[in-house]
């Protein structure tokens, strides 16, 4: 019994063997068909006699390798299709790795390019704010020296205008100072007096010629204080003619002239110390 086991073993191990070998052999032959070679005889000749020698030392596991034989052909051819196939998968691999990458790298490209685009369209838009900003900062200081300049030439011109106005003012306090000295030194010089016709010998048109006198007086010193001239009645030639309103109806003139003159005489002091009561707008007015 245990002959037997051991028997059995051997033959299934030797028919192992020969599937091994046999497949080996027809892979072989598959791979030389494959690269264009006319050795199909020789490996079909080497099977048919490993095949034969196998069912020649072992007739009664004959059926089992040619069975099994069969199966390992086709399993090899199975085989050798699948690598076929796996060539084929790992070229067409190959390929969308590649194309991949590509893909890939031209995306980084395109991404680099629309970063550098960026980049430079905010560098662009930096430097136009910046312009810009510059801009406006030069007109605000152009306004603003502008604004400046103005006020100051406003100021001068304010100081400029006040200046002459005080030195207006001075001038005319300084004048009103001289006039008031000049009416003080005027009234000791020529001394006035009231009408009465007893000064002139009851000369009955003695009131006549005082008034026409200060009239004419009245207006003389007015205008030499407005002129800024020296109280001086004798310089004008109504005083020294006195004869101002004279007619022959009247008489005598020494009466006539004597009362003039004193009437100019009062006249000319009231015009000189008030003369701004009687000029209006550069004219005389009584």
């Amino acid at each position: 019994m245990k002959i037997k086991i051991f028997e059995r073993h051997v033959a299934l191990l030797f028919a192992a063997a020969v599937l091994v070998v046999g497949g080996f052999n027809f892979s072989n032959a598959c791979a030389q068909d494959r690269r264009g070679g006319g050795g199909n005889s020789s490996s079909r000749s080497s099977s048919s006699s490993s095949s034969s020698s196998s069912s020649r030392s072992s007739g009664s596991s004959t059926s089992s390798s040619r069975s099994s034989g069969g199966s390992s052909r086709s399993s090899s051819s199975g085989n050798g299709s699948g690598r076929s196939w796996g060539r084929g998968d790992g070229q067409s691999r190959s390929r969308d790795t590649s194309s991949s990458r590509s893909t890939s790298s031209t995306r980084s490209e395109n991404r680099t390019r629309e970063r550098s685009s960026d980049r430079n369209s905010s560098v662009l838009t930096s430097s136009r704010e910046r312009d810009l900003n510059s801009e406006g900062n030069r007109r605000r200081d152009r306004d603003r020296d502008r604004k400046r300049d103005r006020d100051r030439d406003g100021d001068r011109d304010r100081d400029r205008h006040l200046n002459r106005r005080n030195a207006g003012f001075d001038r005319n306090r300084d004048r009103d100072d001289w006039r008031r000295r000049e009416y003080e030194r005027g009234r000791l010089l020529y001394r006035t007096r009231a009408y009465e016709s007893s000064n002139y010998g009851y000369y009955q048109y003695g009131s006549n010629a005082y008034e026409q006198g200060y009239q004419d007086g009245l207006f003389t010193g007015a205008s030499d204080a407005q002129r800024g001239q020296s109280f001086d009645p004798e310089r004008s030639h109504f005083y020294k003619h006195g004869a101002g309103g004279f007619l022959s109806i009247f008489g005598g003139q020494a009466s006539y002239s004597m009362a003039y003159r004193d009437g100019f005489l009062r006249g000319y002091e009231e015009g000189y110390s008030n003369y701004q009561n009687y000029f209006f707008g550069g004219r005389f007015r009584r």
